[in-house]
């Protein structure tokens, strides 16, 4: 089993045990994870190798960007500002791999790959959008994650960067359960630009006991098209480097206590295919096409 580095990123947040106000936080913006392809004829498979080609058709109303995130916790980084932090993720899902898929593209103008900084995603999925708490204060230690997961990335461990936050089912963090690819094009903590995809089995339960993938406990969930998951995601933006913490908590539900409470989570409906989101060619309208390098043409040299 491959080794998993962990970077503790301290939040600075007291576990709370009341529920948030709402199930499942409401957006003026609809969310929808898009059919990826696999096996399809004249349409290239998606390959997990941080290499975003095969995504760069899907049109920007499936994107979450920067402009959708606030930040929570610091309140030193104001609005989102795409010379400093910039966000495009797309969120997908298959039926023939029972997978839920994630692309990110990131600009981050000082960005670290070094232990002990705080530049990471947590990505939390209620795959049968169950909702509840999943961890902290009135959990069992033994019961952490069993029906909704938070996973993190963590940008220095090239060989498995992924974490799961509250259980010890290391087992589930690896390859063929999860596993992420990304690439970093910029020098340690400087402006760099990094591409990521990672893949999620969808556990409808996960105790955080168990040592394999014959436990009798465990519950994956059957994707299926129109069925709508509840997913979340936040990012933690660390502008000076090992031992600082970090400078921003960027969150795309509104809701901080999505790390562990599943009514904080957006809802994503799993659409189905349309190939014309991935044929070769630029089959988007001039907008959409433009709307990242719009982005990009803003960021500060």
């Amino acid at each position: 089993m491959k080794k998993i580095i962990v970077a503790v990123a301290v939040l600075g947040l007291v576990l709370a045990t009341s529920a948030p106000s709402s199930a499942h936080v409401p957006s003026e913006k609809n969310f929808a994870a898009v059919q990826v392809p696999l096996g399809v004829d004249g349409v290239r498979d998606l390959s997990i190798d941080g290499d975003l080609g095969e995504w760069d058709n899907v049109p920007s109303a499936f994107w979450t960007t920067h402009d959708d995130l606030v930040e929570m916790i610091t309140g030193t980084q104001g609005d989102p500002d795409a010379g400093n932090l910039a966000e495009r993720i797309i969120v997908g899902w298959s039926p023939e791999t029972n997978y839920i898929y994630f692309m990110e593209e990131k600009f981050d103008q000082n960005f670290y790959t070094v232990e002990e900084t705080n530049d990471n995603m947590t990505i939390a999925i209620d795959a049968n959008h169950s909702g509840g708490q999943y961890y902290g204060e009135a959990i069992e230690e033994i019961d952490y994650s069993r029906q909704a997961q938070h996973w993190k990335t963590v940008f220095n461990a090239p060989d498995n960067p992924i974490f799961l936050w509250g259980g010890t089912s290391v087992w589930a963090t690896a390859e063929p359960w999860t596993g992420s690819r990304f690439n970093v094009d910029g020098e340690n903590g400087g402006p760099t630009t990094l591409t990521s995809e990672a893949y999620f089995t969808p556990f409808d339960d996960l105790p955080s006991d168990s040592t394999g993938p014959d436990d009798d406990r465990i519950i994956i969930n059957d994707l299926t098209e129109g069925n709508t998951i509840g997913m979340g995601f936040s990012v933690q933006d660390d502008d000076n480097g090992p031992g600082n913490g970090y400078d921003g908590y960027w969150v795309a539900t509104g809701d901080v206590s999505m790390y562990y409470h599943a009514d904080a989570l957006l809802d994503y409906l799993l659409q189905g295919f349309n190939a014309d989101y991935w044929v070769a060619g630029d089959n988007r309208t001039a907008v959409e096409s433009d709307s990242w390098a719009r982005i990009k043409a803003g960021f500060s040299n």
